[in-house]
């Protein structure tokens, strides 16, 4: 247990995983090594994650550590890990398969850990794709509301009233969001795209 321990203190992951499997293969159920466990897998696929690299089947191994672990422990320490990987292992089947239905684990991650915005807004993406807009905008709207400085809430909220061609809307959700992150170069670039077009529609008479 405590070269596992050191292991993953100096990011030698591949050592942990081997440490903690040797602990749980006489303990199953230690909590400690299995969470050690857990957490090196999340480490190795958040750093090829990085990197841009195929994760999918390193979250799929994470999330299920994560998940034997929380019949161990489902404390405030591990659901929001538990819950980010759901998120992660939805993303990459997203990336593996555009078409993957993905809805179970996303509601899966939201209901261990509400404030997973990330989740709420992956959700929120695809149900705008499958068009359930109205669906959509509840969700952003709730995301800006519950943590304003989660940008693409905003852009992603504005460029659906963007594509609806109700450009005022889409500029007062940038707009709104730019405020609240001006450093931000996304959503300043669309709050001054926004802004251009409602000024040549008065210009031209159509506003």
């Amino acid at each position: 247990m405590s070269r596992g321990d050191e292991a993953l203190r100096i990011g030698d992951y591949d050592r942990a995983i081997a440490n903690f499997s040797k602990v749980l293969d006489d303990e199953p159920a230690n909590r400690d090594a299995r969470y050690g466990l857990a957490i090196a897998y999340y480490a190795i696929a958040e750093d090829k994650e990085r990197l841009k690299e195929n994760t999918l089947a390193l979250w799929e191994r994470t999330a299920r550590e994560f998940k034997i672990l929380t019949a161990i422990d489902s404390s405030d320490k591990v659901t929001p890990l538990y819950s980010t990987t759901l998120f992660y292992l939805a993303r990459a089947m997203l990336a593996e398969n555009e078409h993957a239905r993905v809805m179970r684990l996303l509601d899966e991650s939201i209901q261990l850990d509400p404030s997973n915005y990330f989740s709420y807004n992956l959700k929120a993406l695809i149900l705008g794709g499958q068009g359930d807009v109205d669906g959509a905008k509840k969700i952003y709207a709730y995301i800006v509301t519950r943590e304003p400085k989660f940008a693409s809430a905003y852009v992603n909220l504005g460029n659906l009233y963007w594509n609806a061609h109700d450009y005022e809307s889409a500029w007062d959700i940038w707009s709104m969001g730019h405020e609240a992150l001006p450093q931000d170069p996304v959503l300043a670039k669309w709050t001054r795209v926004a802004e251009d077009s409602l000024k040549a529609m008065v210009y031209s008479g159509k506003l």
